[in-house]
């Protein structure tokens, strides 16, 4: 790397005799421990700003921590005749290898006082390479004369993050192969494997010969169940109301799916209801008033109707009306389990069991589209993609770059290591999911052909298509308030940020990177692009600040707040199956002939798949990154743009404040989105 202000590029280096010998302590932060049998050997000259050049000296981290966390700090000892540094001349020894030292940022200070000097590195270190780092590093490109290691950054990253659908043709593409800079760092995969590997062993090496071997096979009544939660698996809050048509609502409305019901202006003409019915439900309205008062509410999976399943197991296509009760409780008041016209259409005053039933096989579905679309294909697999491109197009020292970058942490990690163990042969999709591997990869497919970031990835649009915007509506949608207000503050964030860097509309047209990475992302998978609709701009081109605005900032969302209202309850509804079965057994009832409890158990996944539902979802509900904003690497140094992060910790902390406040009078405590509760990333 080189850069203009770069005293030896510039050749204006001057003698060193008469300056002022200063002593300066320097501290390097590590991302990462050197690979195999390498050190961490690097030679440094400090560059400064009246263009004096420092003599080389070498800085030699020999010793890392057993289990070493990134920042981890060696701090060494320089002596130099300048007085003022203004970045750092950096050549990789032969002990740092090919894969190099990866060395998140360096830090310079007299040793008698004064300002830190903070210099952005976010670069593995090789051997017989040399790199150029200047303080507080960040510029757009119209603005670098960096043009040729620009230009070679990009050409090494398209090999690196090289993208492809051929795992899973039509789904979004990934990254071919998993960069080694892009790893868990050592402390994350010890906490995520250990704690993961125990869950799965006390259950099999424990739980299971007490609870399971002398007694496989269906559990012999319901509350058997719940003789299943222990310390190890604690009990969810729903073992006494999966009965409940009040709780059934809530879960449409702050359960892991949440993004699905819509406002109904009309019965669709596939969904015959018996209108005598329905206005039992209704508080004595006639159907066309509720319609049109906006009270009747649908939920439409038409999506799934002919998608391939688990060997011996049914998936329906449902869909579902919901009321808005006068006291703003939302409750179901009609479902049909398949698209066909004249299906059976059950209703809350059916025999008991009947509806419980209908109502659970309607859980089937909205789980496996949660698991399939809303968590893994649309923000694990969608965003990884964004990942690659940014990394392709953008280079580090770009704002944007220092933007995006805590938000991305160990996402390409968590997918390469986690789709094997989901989709993989004897993968938990194939034993917990009505859909299995196949079904839940074509339905990501599905999804993925019209999938719109300026419609499906964009909150406020998404919720205003849906016709349910309105906060009038649906008085106790506590995902759509608390998402609207964190996206509010995302927003805010974003935008004051982008005003340090892009004074005008103008500054965007001329960003050459920023226009190839909406390139890319638009562009055909067969070319190595996303090949995503709907992303903001005119003419094929961002055009002005509020578009990048907006794609940032669902970009960010989705990363952090989105994945969290979609992953973080899933322990909580999946562990007991009666309240969210994501697979039932035998066959959906056709007509309503009574059943009893005994009957009704048969349909309920057996011990073995119950415990394996247990196992994946306690360990996809663990929480082991930092909090929104605390971010695990620091990426923005410019003093300007502190002072922005600063702000937009203190609008999060202001809002996980309120959030406890609201949940003190709520009907129900919704946690997922609380900012102190929301991870920067997708880790898990």
């Amino acid at each position: 790397m080189t850069d203009s202000r770069n005293p030896l590029q510039n050749g204006d280096a001057r003698e060193l005799g008469d300056s002022l010998c200063e002593d300066f302590t320097i501290s390097v932060e590590s991302a990462d421990i050197p690979k195999g049998v390498c050190s961490g050997i690097i030679h440094v000259k400090l560059l400064g700003d009246d263009g004096i050049v420092g003599e080389e000296e070498e800085l030699a981290a020999l010793e890392f921590p057993k289990e070493i966390k990134r920042g981890h700090k060696h701090t060494f000892q320089m002596n130099c005749k300048m007085m003022n540094v203004i970045g750092i001349n950096i050549r990789g020894d032969m002990m740092v290898g090919k894969v190099g030292w990866n060395i998140d940022r360096m830090t310079v200070q007299k040793t008698m006082g004064g300002t830190e000097a903070i210099i952005p590195i976010f670069t593995s270190i090789k051997s017989g390479r040399s790199y150029t780092f200047m303080v507080n590093d960040v510029e757009l490109p119209q603005n670098s004369s960096r043009k040729e290691d620009r230009k070679e950054y990009f050409k090494e990253m398209g090999l690196l993050y090289e993208l492809s659908d051929e795992q899973y043709p039509g789904c979004p593409p990934l990254v071919k192969k998993l960069p080694k800079v892009e790893q868990f760092s050592h402390v994350y995969k010890d906490k995520i494997i250990k704690e993961s590997v125990q869950v799965g062993l006390d259950a099999v090496c424990r739980e299971l010969p007490d609870k399971l071997l002398h007694q496989l096979g269906p559990f012999q009544t319901i509350d058997d169940i719940q003789k299943l939660y222990d310390c190890d698996f604690p009990e969810p809050s729903n073992l006494n109301r999966w009965r409940n048509d009040v709780f059934f609502g809530f879960q449409r409305l702050m359960g892991n799916n949440c993004s699905t019901i819509c406002v109904c202006t009309k019965i669709p003409e596939n969904l015959v209801v018996d209108n005598v019915k329905l206005k039992l439900s209704l508080e004595g309205k006639q159907v066309e008033e509720a319609l049109a008062g906006k009270r009747i509410f649908i939920i439409d999976y038409k999506i799934l109707e002919g998608l391939p399943t688990k060997q011996g197991y049914i998936i329906t296509a449902p869909i579902a009306l919901f009321y808005q009760r006068d006291d703003g409780i939302l409750v179901p008041i009609a479902i049909q389990l398949f698209q066909k016209k004249g299906m059976p259409v059950f209703y809350p005053d059916d025999p008991e069991n009947v509806w419980i039933l209908a109502k659970m096989w309607f859980n089937v579905a909205d789980a496996n589209y949660h698991e399939s679309v809303a968590h893994l294909g649309f923000t694990h697999m969608k965003m990884e993609g964004i990942v690659a491109c940014t990394y392709r197009t953008i280079y580090k020292t770009h704002p944007i770059y220092k933007l995006l970058m805590p938000h991305f942490l160990y996402l390409l990690a968590i997918n390469s290591n986690g789709l094997p163990v989901l989709l993989g042969k004897d993968g938990f999709v194939s034993k917990v999911l009505a859909l299995g591997p196949t079904g839940m990869v074509e339905l990501i497919r599905k999804k993925n052909k019209d999938w719109r970031l300026d419609r499906d990835g964009d909150l406020v649009n998404d919720l205003r298509n849906r016709g349910v915007y309105d906060p009038n509506l649906l008085p106790h949608y506590y995902y759509r308030d608390d998402a609207l207000e964190l996206n509010a503050c995302i927003r805010s964030y974003v935008t004051k940020y982008l005003d340090l860097y892009y004074k005008s509309d103008n500054d965007v047209k001329k960003d050459e990177e920023l226009q190839n990475w909406r390139k890319e992302i638009i562009a055909p998978v067969k070319d190595q692009g996303l090949g995503m609709l709907g992303v903001y701009g005119d003419n094929d081109e961002f055009s002005t600040k509020d578009q990048v605005s907006r794609t940032l900032t669902n970009i960010i969302f989705t990363c952090s707040a989105q994945h969290a209202a979609v992953n973080f309850r899933q322990y909580e509804e999946y562990a007991y199956p009666p309240n969210y079965p994501a697979i039932l057994q035998g066959k959906p009832p056709k007509n309503k002939s009574r059943i009893d409890d005994k009957q009704l158990l048969k349909y309920l996944p057996d011990k073995t798949t119950t415990y394996d539902t247990l196992i994946i979802t306690s360990i996809l509900s663990m929480r082991a990154m930092n909090k929104l904003g605390d971010f695990e690497v620091c990426y923005i140094t410019d003093k300007n743009a502190v002072e922005v992060v600063k702000e937009f910790q203190a609008n999060l902390k202001r809002i996980a404040k309120s959030n406890k406040v609201k949940n003190q009078t709520r009907l129900e405590r919704y946690t997922c989105l609380s900012p102190d509760l929301v991870p920067n990333s997708i880790s898990i």
